[in-house]
């Protein structure tokens, strides 16, 4: 197996590194990996504007104009690579392109509309132009689909990745025989897999530029993997009914063995899945000790305090607000690596002036901070600032740590201690929380050093 590397350099002996124009005939190669802002549109660009010094594998010289005895005339060469892409696939051959948006090149002579994907053909009715695929950028990249051969290049490049753009999905997208193998972060298309031409084109993320030899090594050796692994799978073709009838000494016991042995990994995977979700259930509240944010604060205190008895009443994307004794309670959040200040105070002053002015009558008031939140609970000093609890004070409502709350879910958990008289007296207080004599020892000193 030969692969082709075009203006990105990957070490490996199964790999050929050459520019667009130096390279050997596309078609001789199983697959080609192609970055196509280096190998094309540097090609064209430094040809065009800046007469940049190319030549082809026998060194004849690229030239803006036309083919002469002198040298090979640009146009000539970018439409011979497109051909030869063509019939790579084909022959049911394989392009590997990192990913960026479309570019045009319009200064080429005797090549009007050349652009940075002229090359490659794409699926019936489609292009790789900005409606299919888009600028975006970004580091996170996971794969989507664990048994794909480039999976293992989607988890392990790591920092290696700096994706340059992602697809469109669904009806707008590349149509039903595109399949999404890698996500960015944000759950946007960044790596997919398309047939097109008789063979496959698999966009992957760009690379990063300051990659290291032992990097780009380590993604060479992935790519040549997946390659290896999608010519494998796309050989091996559905067999015929009628070959049931012709069987060797050990299948049908191999076959059995396999059938028992997935009914097991079945069960298992049933199994992890409800304990990762039981795991998930209970350490969504140590996030109250370190979090900030939505997702990472406000929605695990929502959490632990209807674990202890309040009953919310609103929507995730709404502010919060609960019922507890008969009494509606507005609740505001706040986390700070240093010392929460009056940030949740004014949000919270505004929700009950609001309240008020609707006629309604006065709710209830509690804002959970996790100052410091960086340091583990014992070395927090002081979590809000001391205006914060005279605020509390004037407008009567209870500011309370986080470490406190977590203490009081624990107590609950572990069956001791008493939720219900810790939620009234959360209600109840008027500035800053303090745990009555009857607390356990947890709670007690969970805010040690306010």
């Amino acid at each position: 197996m030969r692969v082709l590397s075009l203006g990105c350099a990957l070490p490996n002996p199964q790999i050929d590194n050459y520019d667009w124009a130096s390279a050997l005939s596309f078609f001789d190669y199983d697959a080609i990996a192609v970055d196509p802002a280096e190998a094309v549109s540097k090609l064209v660009e430094g040809v065009t504007r800046s007469g940049a010094a190319y030549s082809t594998y026998d060194e004849q010289p690229i030239v803006s104009g036309s083919t002469t005895a002198a040298g090979v005339g640009l146009a000539d060469l970018l439409r011979r690579r497109r051909e030869e892409t063509e019939r790579l696939l084909a022959r049911g051959g394989l392009v590997v392109c990192f990913a960026y948006p479309d570019a045009p090149h319009p200064d080429v002579s005797g090549f009007t509309g050349c652009h940075r994907y002229y090359w490659l053909p794409a699926p019936a009715g489609r292009d790789y132009g900005p409606e299919y695929v888009k600028a975006a950028g970004g580091r996170r990249v996971s794969a989507t689909d664990y048994e794909h051969p480039f999976a293992d290049l989607l988890e392990n490049v790591g920092e290696g990745i700096l994706y340059r753009a992602v697809f469109a999905e669904g009806a707008a997208g590349f149509g039903p025989g595109a399949k999404v193998i890698g996500r960015s972060a944000g759950g946007a298309a960044v790596a997919v897999d398309l047939a097109v031409g008789g063979g496959r084109v698999v966009f992957l993320p760009a690379l990063a530029s300051n990659l290291s030899m032992s990097e780009r090594s380590r993604i060479a050796d992935a790519i040549v993997a997946g390659v290896r692994n999608t010519l494998l799978r796309d050989a091996e073709a559905e067999p015929p009914a009628w070959l049931e009838a012709h069987s060797l000494p050990g299948i049908a016991e191999a076959k059995a063995k396999i059938e028992a042995a997935e009914s097991r990994l079945d069960e298992l995977e049933a199994e992890l899945a409800a304990e990762r979700n039981t795991l998930r259930g209970v350490d969504r509240y140590r996030r109250l000790l370190w979090q900030e944010g939505k997702y990472g604060f406000a929605l695990p205190v929502r959490d632990a305090l209807t674990l202890l008895g309040f009953a919310s009443v609103t929507g995730v994307d709404e502010p919060a607000t609960f019922i507890f004794g008969g009494e509606r309670v507005l609740v505001e959040t706040e986390a700070s690596p240093g010392v929460v200040g009056m940030e949740p105070h004014y949000r919270l002053r505004q929700r009950l002036e609001r309240e008020i002015a609707a006629g309604k009558e006065r709710p209830r008031g509690i804002i959970v901070v996790n100052g410091q939140r960086e340091l583990p609970p014992e070395e927090r000093t002081q979590q809000f600032e001391d205006a914060l609890r005279v605020a509390a004070e004037s407008m009567r409502y209870c500011v309370v740590e986080a470490t406190r709350l977590f203490a009081a879910v624990r107590d609950h958990l572990e069956g001791r201690g008493d939720a219900t008289s810790f939620c009234h007296r959360l209600v109840n207080t008027e500035g800053a929380f303090a745990p009555d004599a009857a607390a356990s020892p947890a709670e007690a000193t969970a805010g040690e050093g306010e």
